[in-house]
């Protein structure tokens, strides 16, 4: 018995032996069996065309093009830097004072004024004008609005609404140029409107030609500079050198001092839009740099406060009044189109009224240099491109009673409504410029300039660069004469019994000190 169970039992153990064999035989099968399917699936993940080895190079290779890409980009924006920043740009910078020469330049007439804007407050050359300047910041009563001109035959709040349209165009040629559309502005001041056109600071230079017909074929590109030189038909220039000839030697007898230069070829800012603090205001600076100026865009005229309408001059009503004075609260300046310039007036009298228009816009008289520069920027190529402009022979602003400044554009300094009138004829317009009794119109300083006396009238010697007086002495035949010791102060334009010799823009004399039907003033403005 006991023999036979342990048979038994050996038995039992040998078979369950044989089975664990068996299970470990099937395991190790199907381990290998996951193993490579495992290994398939890996090398398949690796090597395929979108496996793990070829995205990783397709990544190396996106990085390094990514890299040169990135590389060429840096290089090409450096590249097109440098072509449009060269390394060293030009820098405004004095001009050094030129050689004495020997030559009279018997005949300036036949000059072409050439005109780059300049960026800002600053002397640096633009491809534009500056933007008008218009300021919000006022008083209770006072707005200030650029306007666009609608043509709409009604009153002229509609004829001009407030928006913003205007283009500083360039002439071709040397044809008439009408399309420039100088900025306007309205200024309403106690219910009561004016309009101003924008002046946008700029660099000017003038080059005298020895005839009309040698002025013309450089306009119309059929003469460059080069050639008109070496040919002896450029026989001069006003730059930042002064008045010198060809050579660039200072012309005898003529005045030279150092500006700043603005570009190589000696263009200098006008000085209308210069700080003078520190020379004195000696050339009709202001007390700042500015950006632009805003130029009354007619004669100014007496108005009534309570509904507009004009006050016609009359020697007993206008010569002393004051606006500030108590008794004359009710009365106002203006600058709109179909009203009596305001004549009959010292002065003395214009220099306070046009200052107590608006402290806030630094209104003032215009200077001599701003006549200037209006003037200068009316003959240029944005202007009227060398041609003369029409004489107002009415005593009217904008040449007759009511909108006939609408048919009268080329009385303006663009040929079209959105220019400045009254530049030629309607009334004499005293200049804040005079030499001898400066006190009389508040000392040489941002709103009045003094020229030293000249009994000799020896313009040469003593005009101020900007101011179109010797510079531009008998352009399109206009009359033009010194201050001195007797008509000391300085006026502009012409008058409408003139013949066409004594009105336009470069018209100017002298005037006595008094009160006269044939002068008036212009208002101007500096929004700082």
């Amino acid at each position: 018995m006991e023999k036979t169970g342990n048979t038994n039992n050996k038995r039992k153990h040998k078979k369950m032996a044989k089975s664990q064999k068996g299970i470990t035989l099937v395991a190790l099968v199907i381990t290998i069996i996951i193993i490579i399917i495992l290994a398939t699936v890996a090398i398949n993940f690796a090597l395929s065309d979108n496996g793990l080895i070829r995205t990783a190079e397709q990544a190396s290779d996106f990085y390094a093009n990514d890299t040169k890409y990135t590389d060429d980009s840096i290089t090409n924006v450096e590249s097109y830097i440098d072509g449009i920043m060269p390394e060293e740009p030009f820098t405004p910078q004095p001009t050094p004072e030129p050689e004495q020469g020997e030559t009279e330049l018997a005949d300036m007439t036949n000059g072409v004024i050439e005109i780059k804007w300049l960026s800002g407050t600053s002397n640096y050359v633009s491809e534009t004008p500056n933007a008008p300047e218009i300021k919000e910041d006022l008083p209770d009563g006072t707005t200030m609005e650029l306007v666009r001109y609608t043509g709409e035959e009604s009153t002229e709040q509609e004829r001009w609404v407030a928006g913003t349209e205007y283009s500083y165009v360039a002439g071709a040629g040397s044809s008439d140029n009408t399309s420039s559309k100088w900025a306007n502005a309205r200024v309403t001041i106690d219910g009561i409107d004016s309009y101003f056109v924008w002046i946008p600071r700029y660099a000017y230079r003038i080059i005298y030609f020895d005839t009309a017909e040698s002025k013309q074929a450089y306009q119309e590109g059929n003469l460059t500079e080069e050639a008109a030189v070496a040919s002896g038909q450029i026989i001069g220039y006003s730059d930042s050198r002064g008045i010198v000839d060809a050579e660039g030697k200072k012309v005898a007898n003529a005045a030279s001092t150092t500006k700043i230069m603005v570009s190589e070829d000696y263009f200098m800012t006008h000085p209308a839009f210069m700080n003078g603090t520190e020379t004195g205001f000696k050339n009709g600076e202001w007390d700042s740099e500015l950006s632009g100026l805003w130029i009354g865009k007619y004669e100014a005229s007496l108005v009534n406060k309570a509904d507009g309408t004009n006050i016609v001059p009359g020697s007993s009503t206008n010569g002393d009044i004051l606006l500030s004075d108590p008794e004359h609260t009710d009365k106002t300046v203006a600058t709109k189109p179909g009203y009596n310039s305001w004549s009959y007036i010292r002065i003395d009298k214009i220099y306070d009224n046009a200052k107590y228009y608006s402290t806030e816009l630094n209104s003032h008289m215009l200077k001599n240099s701003e006549w200037g520069a209006v003037a200068y920027l009316t003959e240029s190529k944005y202007g009227r491109n060398g041609t003369e402009i029409n004489q107002n022979t009415l005593y009217y602003t904008g040449g007759g009673r009511g909108s006939l400044y609408e048919e009268n554009t080329l009385q303006s300094s663009t040929g079209n409504v959105y220019g400045i009138y009254d530049l030629s004829g309607c009334h004499y317009e005293y200049v804040a410029g005079c030499c001898d009794d400066i006190d009389t119109i508040g000392g040489n300083n941002e709103y009045a300039t003094a020229y030293e006396n000249t009994d000799s009238n020896q313009a040469s010697q003593y005009y101020k660069y900007g101011d179109a007086t010797y510079e531009t002495s008998g352009w399109h035949l206009d009359y033009t004469s010194f201050v001195n010791s007797e008509t000391k102060f300085f006026i502009r334009g012409g008058y409408i019994y003139n013949n066409t010799d004594y009105s336009g823009v470069f018209f100017s004399r002298g005037e006595y000190y008094g009160t006269y039907a044939n002068d008036s003033f212009r208002l101007a403005l500096c929004v700082e």
